[in-house]
């Protein structure tokens, strides 16, 4: 333990009594007074803060097990340890360039693990790299008309899949159920499809030959 707290009864000494007898804090009797002992860091864990600044104080602590968290950060405060995130290096670099045309900052921190998305993004940035998009992938034609329609407005306004399957509660009909109807030469899930149509105000309309097409009004 690093901090010990001692009661001792301000009283219960007297002349010729080796000690007092340790009593538990009762915080407010003015006759009781805590004795506070700090443990001291030795060289061996100053030298793990000093050579350590690039980790968090959580990081920290799994060196230095015998420390709070709290006296870790007030520590490095007093010693001028604070955290510091070294600089990316060359390898780091050729990473996110390599990885960029199909990942994203967080798909990339899993690689590189003790940098955040946004360090990433920011050095990306930087560097003049684009980061993977997902709104940005072509989306798969999977067969359905009014599905494909419908998931390729989504993907016009911003919106995922998933996204969408949750602001209609279609339980992933446009993520993937959809493609998987279309394989087995099942027809469109109307009920799914007018929710979207609700959801997006446009219209199903129905041609002279039975082919059922949307009209997105704003177009």
């Amino acid at each position: 333990m690093e901090t010990t707290f001692r009661a001792v009864r301000q009283d219960a000494q007297r002349p010729g009594q080796a000690s007092a007898t340790p009593l538990r804090p009762r915080y407010g009797d003015p006759s009781f007074r805590v004795i506070q002992r700090r443990n001291p860091y030795s060289a061996e864990e100053l030298n793990i803060l000093k050579r350590n600044r690039h980790l968090r104080h959580d990081e920290i602590k799994e060196l230095l097990p015998g420390r709070s968290i709290y006296s870790i950060k007030s520590k490095r405060q007093t010693t001028g340890n604070i955290f510091r995130r070294p600089p990316f290096t060359r390898g780091e670099d050729e990473e996110i360039r390599l990885a960029a045309p199909t990942k994203g900052a967080t798909a990339i921190s899993h690689i590189l693990s003790h940098r955040t998305p946004g360090e990433i993004e920011k050095r990306a940035a930087q560097l003049g790299i684009n980061l993977f998009n997902a709104h940005d992938r072509v989306l798969d034609v999977i067969g359905e008309p009014l599905a494909d329609a419908i998931r390729q407005r989504a993907k016009e306004d911003g919106l995922s899949m998933r996204r969408l399957d949750a602001e209609l509660n279609t339980t992933g009909y446009f993520t993937n159920v959809a493609a998987l109807r279309a394989r087995r030469g099942a027809g469109p899930y109307m009920p799914a499809i007018r929710k979207a149509i609700e959801f997006f105000d446009a219209e199903l309309v129905a041609g002279p030959d039975g082919t059922i097409t949307i009209d997105w009004r704003d177009e």
